[in-house]
């Protein structure tokens, strides 16, 4: 996204989002990586990509993490309105942008909920790049809880929400590498499959200080939760 949605940023007023109960998600949706990997409802996805971006005013390199997935339509309907519900629990800093679902939408810089435009998604297809990234200021992590939304257009051509898919937290993070202690940056889209802290219990969510992941692939690593 170009960086003159950082020059425009203002505080904008967030609308309500309501997120599904578990028992309660619709699959007809879901949301996978850009290879075509299914994120499970739930997952804490570590996989957003940090690159590097020149400033088309100054010149100047600045990082970009973006998100590596999508929405995938498993077996909706090719008309059916669907849109993404984003909630941001944590910014350090700099802004959170989207075009997700084919609509730009004004830059967040503090915690808040917030929903994309709704689109459709032929049957088998996906959403494309999402084009929802974060552009720090300086070291740091945005936390993301995003959830599928499913609409339905009424009798006065409006389109409510009807039912709800899966859930997923992006960590989008931008940190140094620490000796022997590895903060995920790299995009390299594995999911977390147990979470550990050094003493050996298991969370369910990031604690601070070193924390051991069992990924899906069966691999383990450290990562340093500030």
């Amino acid at each position: 996204m170009k960086k003159m949605y950082l020059l425009c940023i203002a505080l904008f007023m967030c609308g309500t989002v309501a997120f599904a109960q578990d028992d309660d998600v619709n699959h007809a949706y879901e949301f996978v990586t850009n290879t075509g990997e299914l994120i499970p409802n739930g997952s804490q996805h570590y996989g957003p990509v940090v690159t590097m971006e020149e400033d088309p005013e100054t010149g100047e390199m600045i990082p970009k993490i973006s998100a590596d997935f999508t929405v995938k339509n498993v077996a909706g309907e090719d008309n059916t309105p669907v849109r993404v519900a984003f909630i941001i629990t944590r910014i350090d800093n700099g802004s959170f942008v989207t075009c997700a679902m084919g609509s730009c939408l004004p830059g967040r810089t503090e915690v808040c909920e917030f929903n994309s435009a709704y689109g459709t998604i032929p049957q088998g297809g996906t959403a494309g790049d999402l084009q929802t990234e974060w552009y720090p200021d300086d070291y740091g992590e945005c936390v993301v809880d995003m959830q599928i939304e499913i609409g339905q257009r009424n009798e006065n051509n409006v389109v409510q929400v009807v039912d709800w898919g899966p859930m997923i937290t992006a960590y989008f993070q931008y940190k140094k590498i620490d000796d022997g202690v590895e903060n995920l940056q790299r995009g390299d889209a594995l999911h977390i499959a147990a979470r550990h802290t050094m003493d050996g219990q298991t969370v369910s969510r990031p604690v601070k200080g070193i924390n051991i992941l069992r990924m899906a692939d069966g691999s383990v690593r450290k990562v340093l939760v500030r």
